[in-house]
């Protein structure tokens, strides 16, 4: 190694521990999440730089299960303890790709599963370089200690099952109720939100405020309808139909109504979504069924199915975006399916032939007689337009 290469490499390595020296004095040894929180925004908070997140999570495998979720009052870990080396003591083996997956046990919870290798969490997960790219070879200088070998993962053949093993995680309560659905053309029995109240005022009710979580609000049931103390309701926006499927129900939150002593009812905010204002949509809230802690698992010969679109009509599809599928209950789609979206292949005059490539995975979470909303859990090629294939290429066991 030259002279100046020394120099060079000794200026970076001084440049990245200054600022975690000066960092590591004033940083605590946990941080307690709050509700908005990211390991992205923890990483640039405690660390200086939010490229570092994979360190927290590494830190923390055995409270986050996902590192895209993260929940309120979970205490994660932003240093080493006694029982964690603070550098591994040797790399860890590539996986291999026809092995098959160690279930946890029956009675196991996501965060008593054993702890997932790191599968090269800081390294590109899009767009990753193969063996055969040219690195810069200016002084011989070699940074892989610094920024990792991002040519390991291309070395790994693609496998479904270490892919559903990696991205696993149960379908939630949340997921099912704020996702949304198409109306599939049906006629839905609507009531309204009137505005947040106080019960013992019910004619002073204000309108322009957004419900906050135990707020109260005034309702009116549908025309014909009525509701019951205890009924759990679903608050929703009615957007834009997609033609053939009906317009696109958005939820903002769910209610459960306290009074129905007079036409102006009362309900109390249980779930936030959104805003929860005035003149949103009701409609009785289905019921959960929750399937448990169960992996999906893979099948041949699947539905075939079509994108319909975005429910948030975004030119881009990225990880936890909501998707409309063009098959449904009667076509046996089910809660937990999992679809890979593939661009179509076509030929392009003068231009390179599309190929059949995967561009997403999607995970279904709400089903309807004609239609499936899923939520995007992997993204390769965000471009995704309406009318792409989808693949039914897993079910959870039933």
């Amino acid at each position: 190694m030259s002279i100046s290469a020394r120099i060079r490499l000794a200026v970076v390595l001084a440049a990245l521990a200054l600022p975690v020296a000066a960092g590591a004095q004033a940083r605590p040894e946990t941080h307690t999440v709050r509700p908005g929180d990211t390991l992205w925004d923890l990483a640039r908070q405690y660390l200086g730089d939010p490229f570092l997140w994979p360190e927290i999570y590494r830190l923390n495998t055995n409270v986050v299960e996902d590192p895209h979720w993260i929940y309120p009052n979970e205490v994660l870990r932003l240093a080493p303890g006694a029982d964690i080396a603070a550098v591994p003591p040797g790399d860890t083996p590539a996986p291999v790709a026809d092995e098959t997956p160690v279930e946890a046990p029956a009675d196991a919870m996501p965060g008593d599963e054993p702890a997932a290798a790191d599968d090269g969490l800081a390294e590109p997960q899009v767009g990753d370089l193969g063996a055969d790219a040219e690195w810069d070879n200016r002084d011989s200088v070699d940074l892989t200690p610094l920024v990792g070998d991002r040519r390991r993962l291309a070395q790994v053949g693609p496998s479904l099952e270490l892919s559903l093993e990696r991205h696993f995680r149960p379908i939630r309560r949340t997921e099912f109720y704020s996702a949304g659905f198409l109306t599939e053309d049906e006629r839905l029995p609507f009531g309204q939100v009137l505005g947040t109240t106080t019960p013992l005022q019910i004619d002073e009710v204000s309108t322009r405020t957004t419900a906050q979580m135990h707020a109260r609000v005034g309702i009116l049931p549908p025309p014909g309808g009525r509701y019951q103390v205890g009924d759990t309701l679903l608050v929703a926006l009615v957007r834009q139909e997609i033609r053939g499927y009906g317009e696109i129900v958005v939820p903002t939150g769910l209610l459960k109504v306290v009074d129905v002593s007079r036409p102006e009812n009362v309900a109390e905010v249980i779930a936030t979504y959104a805003p929860v204002r005035d003149k949103q949509v009701l409609l009785p809230a289905e019921q959960f069924r929750d399937p448990g802690n169960v992996r999906p698992v893979p099948i041949s010969d699947g539905v075939r199915a079509r994108l319909l679109g975005h429910r948030d009509r975004q030119p881009l599809t990225g990880p936890q975006d909501v998707v409309f599928l063009d098959r449904g209950r009667r076509d046996g789609v089910a809660i937990g399916d999992v679809f890979e979206l593939h661009q179509r292949v076509r030929e392009r005059a003068e231009m390179a032939t599309v190929t059949d490539d995967l561009m997403a995975t999607v995970q279904v979470v709400h089903v309807g007689e004609r239609t499936a909303t899923a939520l995007v859990v992997t993204v390769t090629q965000p471009d995704i337009p309406a009318g792409t294939e989808a693949r039914q290429v897993a079910k959870l066991p039933s």
